[in-house]
């Protein structure tokens, strides 16, 4: 009857009752039959592995394309938006200046391209900050489902250690909140002999041992004075209870794809203790480069020659932030605009024209055009992004593959306990065609005995 009723409960498992014959000694009183003995449980612990080791690895692997889909979807790859669109119309603005160093509306289109190719900057970080906030309260609810889990456990243990073992309903609680738990964490499961689980994070650290559990909590340390960007946004720490620092053992579930994205991931693009960001780098690549160019030319040959003024601004005191700071000066007029030098009245706006593409090194990022430096961040987010992807699909029919070969192995079957069903019918209509067969031979016997006497 629990086996039927159970059939869809997760976590439950076949369970079988056992028979024992009674000693049959009419003699000394003792009549046989049959009494119930210790119910098996159809468990297999290497099946149970088997989930808890894909549920990990698939809750990593979506949880990763989750968050760089969101990341992927601020870098536009076509050109019709966002800072490819203004890097283009910004070179359109140098091309027309270049053609017209003296005409106020070409200068004024400068300015008001360089005003978006700013705030194209400005939005990117500011999506990425807000991915990078959602990120981190991500990992806040994470962690209180990891302590409340294995709170869970413990409490299981407890009641395990006071005479439950044998429970099917508790056994089948624990075994489930294991394979949610192993889906947010990279937990190693060890059970004990008296029947309660250990869960030990990456193998090593205990959340759960016995009866306590011990919660997992997060940091954001602030970076020492000797870090290359000290004032960067930190790096997300896991601590356990007793403060150690923990995070490296969070390598798999989804706790784990969100450590990697927020401390691989968004650092490389925005930046963190430790390096820029791609971002930032080409914010203030560009920046300076177009400033140099600008008072590199003169405004008035003199005498004293009047040079050009620098365009864009952004907090030089904090690299990681170029791209969130990037900005026009408010007080640049169109007249501060220097087009040309003493030898040639545009060539400063005609290489400012083709800055996007230029193949002067002066000009590049790392041996890269800024244009090509961009496409680089997108790609390599895309990649990135196409790979979690199908990593997720794959590591999903991997788990889906597990559970199904556990249930082969120790799940409910309704045939196989009809079939049980059927077996114990006919028991029963044999003991009842036994006990009609003595009931006949004793009134023969009686009747017998009657007319005897």
């Amino acid at each position: 009857q629990n086996n039927v009723a159970n059939a869809n409960t997760p976590g439950y498992v076949t369970q079988t009752p056992t028979f024992i014959a009674r000693p049959f000694d009419p003699a000394g009183n003792a009549w046989g039959g049959v009494e119930a003995g210790d119910v098996q449980s159809a468990r297999n612990v290497y099946a149970e592995q088997a989930v808890w080791n894909a549920s990990q690895q698939a809750g990593f692997a979506k949880q990763q394309a989750s968050s760089l889909e969101a990341l992927q979807s601020l870098f536009d790859v076509s050109g019709t938006s966002g800072i490819p669109a203004a890097l283009s119309q910004l070179s359109t603005a140098f091309s027309s200046w270049s053609a017209n160093p003296t005409d106020t509306t070409a200068r004024q289109q400068v300015l008001a391209a360089a005003r978006s190719f700013a705030q194209s900057f400005n939005q990117a970080a500011s999506g990425i900050e807000t991915i990078r906030s959602q990120t981190d309260q991500q990992l806040g609810t994470t962690v209180g489902q990891i302590n409340q889990y294995a709170a869970q456990i413990a409490g299981i243990n407890t009641q395990i250690r006071r005479g439950a073992g044998s429970d099917a309903g508790l056994q089948s609680q624990l075994y489930n909140t294991i394979e949610q738990l192993s889906n947010l964490a990279p937990v190693t499961v060890r059970m004990e002999s008296d029947g309660t689980a250990t869960v030990l994070l990456g193998g090593q650290s205990p959340p759960v041992i016995g009866e306590n559990a011990s919660a997992l909590k997060l940091a954001y340390p602030a970076a020492g004075a000797t870090a290359p960007y000290p004032g960067a946004a930190p790096d997300a720490q896991l601590v356990s209870a007793d403060g150690h620092d923990v995070t490296a053992l969070a390598t798999g579930g989804q706790l784990g794809g969100l450590i990697s994205f927020r401390n691989t991931v968004l650092p490389s693009v925005l930046g963190n203790v430790q390096q820029q960001g791609s971002l930032n780098q080409l914010a203030q690549g560009a920046a300076d480069r177009i400033n140099g160019l600008l008072t590199s030319g003169q405004l008035s040959a003199g005498p004293p020659p009047v040079p050009g003024v620098a365009l864009f601004t952004y907090s030089a005191a904090s690299p990681t932030q170029a791209a969130a700071t990037l900005g026009v000066d408010p007080s640049v007029t169109t007249a501060e605009l220097a087009a040309g030098t003493a030898t040639a009245a545009n060539d400063v706006a005609s290489q400012l024209a083709g800055l996007a593409a230029s193949h002067n090194t002066a000009d590049q990022i790392g041996g890269l055009n800024y244009t090509d430096f961009y496409s680089s961040i997108a790609s390599q987010i895309g990649q990135q992004a196409a790979g979690a992807s199908t990593a997720g699909a794959a590591q999903t029919q991997i788990l889906t593959q597990a559970q199904n070969l556990r249930a082969q192995v120790s799940g409910i079957s309704l045939n196989d306990q009809a079939a049980a069903l059927m077996q114990f019918q006919q028991g029963y209509q044999a003991a009842a065609q036994m006990i009609t067969v003595i009931n006949n031979i004793t009134q023969s016997l009686l009747t017998m005995m009657q007319n005897i006497g």
